[in-house]
């Protein structure tokens, strides 16, 4: 890669681009995955914030789409695991359409009329791709893994692929099996492994063009995982954060340190030496009769014995308060371990280009205080580590910063929605400005009812509190403007059984409304607006609720003389106390005969 004054000639593919430089200041950071094949993770192509948290229900991806996006990074120096993946780490999807299209094909695999090259297309393959972005100074870590110009910048990137290596060996052993067995869906899982020996698959990490990366250049990218069962260290007193701690200290001594060490290890020796005694005990021929043994017992000694550094390492553990870490909560003790170990990427050596840390679940075990240090912690963490990038795992909304909403990425059932994809900026301003937002309640709870005002809440959850077969359903409230809410709700929520309710305000906006009974197909969201401009009168013109308003409330609120339309405006200009007391009566069944507006009713009925 040659440079001028305006920016960098770039040969890919035989052609010479010239690139223009880049904003200065920016750090290495990966901005797009795509996944293939693993695991439940059948296909994902999403762009990704400097910081990625992942939200989803249980089963639903989460763990699998963090041990995905270390996979590219895996070096003999960063793992401890196997780069090979196994048959269960392949898509059941996947491999249950190769295994359908080997039934189909099985008499044409007998009768070789497949050749080698047409069944290799059939053999499901595992990849996983990043796209790094790297700017000014850093681009030097990346200038080896160049593949592409896109609307003149060079993209960079790396690609991990678990894939048959040995095909012919593979198909030999498909067609033994074919032969001997006639194979159909009863008895296909007598020789499901056979029909996809991974034994013969191998893992590569290279270029996304093909090229091999060299190993220098792929030690500059580095991952540390954190998974939810943290070493032991929940569940078992005896090996409190030994490993990790172990690990961190070995990272952190050099050279130098360890001769020290040494060093002091062997004056520790003389001193215990001269403390017992111990020549004293040894040497007792001093002291002895037999003239002849002075000299042979006179060479007997005791020699220090340095062990392993990892046996002196092993003898360490976390403490708090002057106590042992084994004296703690269960929380606190997750607490102190999560902050020992994130900390310590700061001392790692200089030379990486990107430290990619994933934690599964950082609220594991902990309470709302240390739930909100944590991410506060995690946000200040991030801000001033730029050569780290975060991705984490979370089920609390303490973890979901409403200012940077484009960090979320949604999993559910294999698949992930980016809102870096899927929101605009408006959007996402949208989102935040919402005071009681809760993503985990709003995309997957089985039943949920969207709704505008106070009005509309305490009337909903009153009447849902008075019976009990509806207590299954989540309220929320919500600003007008469902429309992108509801595009993002019905993709995540595509293969479920979740249904979404939006009760509405007509508040005299026809066209409003118009496009929101677009969604409203009465199969997963039901769309219900007022007739009226508001909720008020829709409830006092509905059956009989006037004169049972009016009969009730007559001398508490003065609606004693009063018509409908008096009655209705006396209601609008009142206190939210006037809709307490009128919901207080309706939750605790003071108000018999009492109906619900219709809009309202239409989408509880939807629901439940």
């Amino acid at each position: 890669m040659e440079w001028t004054d305006v920016g960098r000639i770039h040969k890919i593919s035989g052609e010479i681009f010239v690139v223009n430089y880049m904003k200065e200041g920016e750090e290495v950071k990966i901005t797009h995955v795509k996944i293939h094949n693993y695991r439940n993770l059948r296909s994902v192509d999403i762009e990704l914030s400097d910081t990625v948290v992942i939200i989803g229900e249980n089963n639903s991806g989460k763990s699998n789409f963090l041990k995905a996006i270390t996979l590219p990074f895996l070096t003999d120096d960063n793992t401890h695991t196997s780069k090979r993946l196994s048959w269960t780490d392949i898509n059941n999807e996947s491999k249950a359409c190769y295994y359908q299209k080997i039934i189909e094909i099985q008499n044409d695999i007998k009768n070789d009329k497949i050749t080698v090259e047409q069944f290799i297309e059939l053999l499901p393959v595992v990849s996983i791709e990043v796209n790094i972005h790297a700017n000014g100074p850093e681009e030097y870590f990346v200038k080896d893994m160049s593949y592409a110009i896109v609307d003149d910048k060079i993209q960079y990137g790396l690609k991990y692929e678990f894939a048959p290596k040995n095909c012919e060996d593979i198909f030999r052993v498909v067609k033994a099996v074919v032969a001997q067995n006639e194979i159909n869906a009863e008895n296909l899982k007598e020789v499901k492994m056979n029909l996809l020996p991974v034994e013969y698959y191998n893992y590569s990490i290279k270029i996304p063009d093909g090229r091999n990366i060299a190993y220098d250049t792929l030690r500059a990218f580095k991952y540390e995982a954190l998974e939810a069962e943290r070493d032991e260290f929940s569940r078992t007193k005896s090996y409190l954060g030994s490993k990790f701690l172990v690990d961190l200290l070995k990272d952190g001594l050099s050279d130098q340190d360890k001769l020290k060490i040494e060093k002091e290890y062997s004056c520790f020796f003389e001193s215990l030496k001269e403390i017992s005694d111990i020549n004293d005990i040894i040497n007792w021929q001093e002291t002895s009769e037999m003239k002849d043994a002075k000299k042979f017992f006179s060479y007997i000694n005791i020699l220090p014995n340095m062990p392993p550094m990892q046996s002196i390492l092993n003898s360490v553990r976390l403490g708090y308060a002057e106590e042992e870490l084994s004296m703690q909560g269960l929380g606190h003790r997750n607490l102190v371990l999560l902050f020992v170990l994130i900390n310590s990427l700061l001392g790692k050596k200089t030379d990486t280009a990107l430290n990619v840390l994933t934690i599964e679940e950082p609220e594991a075990h902990l309470c709302i205080n240390n739930i909100r240090l944590m991410a506060s912690f995690l946000k200040v963490f991030t801000n001033k580590n730029k050569k780290i990038q975060l991705f984490y795992s979370t089920h609390s909304t303490e973890f979901i910063n409403k200012m940077d909403l484009k960090n979320v990425v949604i999993l559910h059932n294999g698949k992930a929605y980016s809102f870096i994809d899927e929101l605009e900026d408006g959007d996402v301003a949208y989102l935040a400005k919402n005071p009681n937002l809760d993503i985990f309640k709003l995309f997957f709870s089985k039943k949920c009812i969207l709704f505008e005002g106070v009005s509309e809440e305490l009337l909903i959850r009153s009447y849902i509190d008075s019976q009990e077969n509806l207590s299954d359903i989540e309220v929320l409230s919500f600003h007008k403007g469902f429309e992108k809410i509801m595009n993002i709700w019905k993709k995540i929520n595509e293969d479920s059984g979740n249904k979404l309710g939006i009760i509405r305000d007509y508040d005299n906006q026809p066209n409003a409304k118009k496009q929101h009974d677009k969604y409203s197909d009465d199969n997963k969201i039901c769309v219900r607006t007022t007739e009226y401009y508001t909720l008020e009168p829709e409830i006092v013109n509905t059956g009989n609720n006037f004169d049972l308003l009016k009969k009730k409330y007559s001398d508490v609120f003065g609606w004693r003389d009063m018509t409908v339309k008096e009655l209705t405006e006396a209601w609008e200009n009142a206190k939210a106390s006037d809709m307490f007391r009128i919901c207080k009566d309706l939750a605790t069944g003071q108000l018999e005969g009492f109906q619900m507006p219709k809009h309202i009713q239409e989408v509880i009925d939807f629901l439940s």
